[in-house]
């Protein structure tokens, strides 16, 4: 980008000097560009400065969700959910399952390679488990930072924005702490969250083996439910199945897809199962065992409020994501030849 803009300014400074300078024998035409060619010439730098620049601000706006990090004996107390890192701001989402005064006027920050990052403000999420909003009116809890300042965390009703004058989006679904704090340097690969949780790791995500095929319900809004399942497995490709098990055309492409997942079984690609509280309990579970890939059953409240089942209700309902994270096929129905278009899909996925 710098060479680019230093190139703009360059041709800006020889255009002056032709027209202030003798350049003797020489035609000053020749050596010279028109008017029209150098502000074409000048529009075009100009546009590439600017596309370079909002890349560069672009591969600062990274997410991760489900980060690893070091997790301690028994039940955590505090869990990191999602971290967004912005160029003006690192925003840590953390599960509490505790008591949040045992926070109150403690000393938060980020720390990463030794040096503290001081917080900023934030939201504390309250639904009580419940999922619905545990305050009908937003108050304060006080914080200390790594400066020694107090800064007041205020309660929020969970539908609403993560706001701190640049509107940072809040997914949580659960009780949580939604956190802004001074943004980590861009080589920063893990860091703590003060005192209490340590490597938390910005390149690597929680995964998911073969022996624990059931998946958690990802810490997600329904509009991000995809996305977050994705994130899941990084650097693979996700195939998505929505289904019941009453559903017979969902049976049906579940059982013509097995062949084909036998065949991509060396593959980096995962096949994901989701289902609703309406399959039979008995019938899903012995689904689990007897269906390779995760399988995952939400609420039917959190099913409904999915964008796609919201369009249109019929299932089974297909979805691919790309190895970074990019839904590239959506799909209703499963007919003749179906699974071997999802085949081609999914190779065309993996070699991208």
């Amino acid at each position: 980008m710098q060479t680019i803009c230093k190139l703009f300014f360059f041709h800006q400074d020889k255009s002056k000097l032709f027209a202030n300078s003798s350049i003797g024998a020489l035609d000053k035409k020749a050596v010279s560009l028109t008017l029209s060619t150098k502000n074409a010439l000048m529009r075009k730098l100009f546009t590439m400065c600017a596309l370079v620049l909002a890349m560069a601000v672009q591969a600062q706006d990274k997410v991760i969700l489900n980060p690893d990090y070091d997790k301690p004996e028994g039940v955590p107390h505090l869990e990191p959910k999602r971290v967004e890192l912005k160029d003006t701001a690192t925003v840590v989402h953390i599960s509490v399952n505790s008591n949040f005064s045992w926070y109150i006027l403690m000393d938060i920050y980020l720390k990463a390679d030794d040096k503290k990052y001081a917080l900023g403000g934030g939201r504390r999420i309250s639904t009580f488990g419940q999922g619905k909003p545990a305050y009908e009116k937003d108050e304060t809890v006080p914080f200390r930072n790594s400066k020694g300042d107090t800064v007041y965390v205020s309660h929020i009703l969970k539908e609403e924005p993560f706001i701190d004058g640049k509107k940072y989006e809040n997914t949580s679904v659960a009780d949580s702490l939604v956190l802004w704090f001074d943004p980590l340097p861009d080589d920063a690969t893990v860091f703590d969250f003060s005192t209490d949780i340590h490597n938390i790791s910005l390149v690597k995500t929680i995964r998911y083996d073969s022996e624990q095929n059931i998946l958690p319900m990802p810490d997600a809004t329904p509009d991000r439910c995809f996305e977050a399942i994705a994130a899941m497995f990084p650097g693979k490709v996700v195939f998505i199945d929505l289904w019941t098990t009453w559903c017979s055309p969902c049976k049906y492409g579940i059982e013509k897809m097995t062949p084909v997942k036998k065949e991509l079984a060396d593959k980096d690609v995962v096949f994901v199962y989701l289902t609703n509280e309406t399959s039979d309990k008995v019938l899903w579970k012995r689904s689990t065992a007897n269906t390779q890939g995760y399988h995952l059953m939400v609420p039917n409240e959190y099913w409904d409020q999915l964008p796609c089942i919201i369009e249109f209700t019929g299932i089974p309902q297909y979805f691919l994501y790309n190895r970074k994270g990019e839904c590239v096929l959506s799909q209703t129905g499963f007919g003749d030849g179906t699974e071997q278009y999802f085949k081609e899909k999914i190779l065309e996925a993996l070699n991208q």
